[in-house]
């Protein structure tokens, strides 16, 4: 922290390799509009703090360091007279941050020259027109270069990741996407027991009965529109009842599903009439909800599979843009004072 201020003497300045070709004039005007001033150990400045003053040391030991994450990283400790830090780029105006980049500590008793940072930048706009004018080209040119070389470096980084991930991810997808409609083939095509009612003892007229539920229940999950939550717990509610009523144990577990297939306390009546006897009644329930169910992962499994393979394709078409724009050439740099 600052303390006490002390007296600026010009021939001290004029030892300094900062303002060593500095005449009587120039020297003057620095002890006049700035100071010389006393620190002791601690903080002189933080990084983000507005850069109000330029600092040059006399006397001590200064310490520089930036945030790196949560850690502050030293990255200078000088005991050099006339090591400066602070307020030095103010000249460029407002095409520069006017927040510090560092942070500014001093290890022992330290002596330094302060001056405000607007007056640092008229003497430099002043005194040194044109090597601040280079200075200003070179930095802001620099600056520049390494901004769009480290947004090419994260393009061709990023690309080098999709490029990979497209290439882990597409094979699976793909085996995933073939497997569905394998397994949907198979189960539309066979006498799988979950592609035929349960029971051996049925009728020829109430087999095909069952059978042709079943495709329109597997027909109406296609065609059907989302309800509403409300529209969903209505039904849900009255097929629980219907399932007490005839003393089907599962049937809280079922309700969701055909609602989801279309199938109302109506139509159940339907199956219970076509059956007449109601003992075989839990069984064909529970086989319809088993094949329900199975048409219900292999729809989500083709969702999630297409999804996948959309965003793999995605993922290609930006990295094969990403090196598609190789070669290409931008204006990093201005030299003229008016860019």
């Amino acid at each position: 922290m600052s303390g006490r201020t002390l007296p600026c003497h010009a021939a001290e300045l004029r030892t300094l390799f900062l303002f060593e070709k500095l005449d009587d004039d120039q020297l003057a005007w620095l002890c006049r509009n700035g100071r010389v001033e006393w620190f002791e150990p601690g903080y002189v400045y933080r990084e983000d703090d507005l850069a109000t003053s330029f600092y040059v040391l006399l006397e001590g030991e200064l310490v520089i360091s930036r945030r790196v994450g949560h850690d502050d990283v030293e990255i200078n400790r000088t005991s050099h007279v006339g090591a400066y830090a602070g307020a030095w780029r103010s000249f460029f105006g407002d095409r520069v941050s006017h927040t510090l980049d560092n942070t500014l500590r001093t290890t022992q008793p330290s002596r330094m020259y302060v001056l405000a940072a607007d007056k640092f930048a008229e003497i430099m706009r002043e005194w040194f027109p044109m090597p601040a004018h280079l200075l200003e080209g070179l930095f802001l040119g620099l600056k520049n270069t390494q901004h769009a070389i480290s947004q090419r470096e994260r393009l061709l980084a990023l690309g080098g990741l999709a490029a990979g991930l497209t290439h882990e991810l597409n094979n699976p997808a793909a085996a995933a996407m073939r497997a569905t409609a394998a397994l949907r083939e198979l189960l539309a095509g066979s006498q799988h027991p979950l592609g035929c009612p349960p029971s051996a003892t049925f009728e020829r007229e109430q087999r095909a009965y069952l059978i042709d539920l079943r495709r329109h229940s597997l027909d109406q999950l296609k065609r059907a529109q989302p309800l509403s939550p409300l529209e969903a717990s209505d039904r849900e509610d009255e097929l629980v009842d219907w399932f007490d009523t005839y003393g089907i144990a599962d049937g809280w577990r079922f309700a969701p599903t055909f609602v989801r297939a279309g199938l109302t306390v109506e139509r159940l009546d339907t199956v219970v009439d076509t059956l007449g006897d109601r003992s075989t009644l839990g069984g064909v329930l529970g086989w319809l909800n088993r094949t329900i169910d199975i048409e219900l992962l292999m729809d989500e499994m083709d969702g999630s599979t297409a999804r996948i393979a959309a965003l793999v394709a995605a993922a290609q078409e930006y990295s094969q843009l990403d090196r598609a724009r190789t070669g290409m050439s931008t204006c990093t740099s201005c030299w003229t004072a008016r860019c």
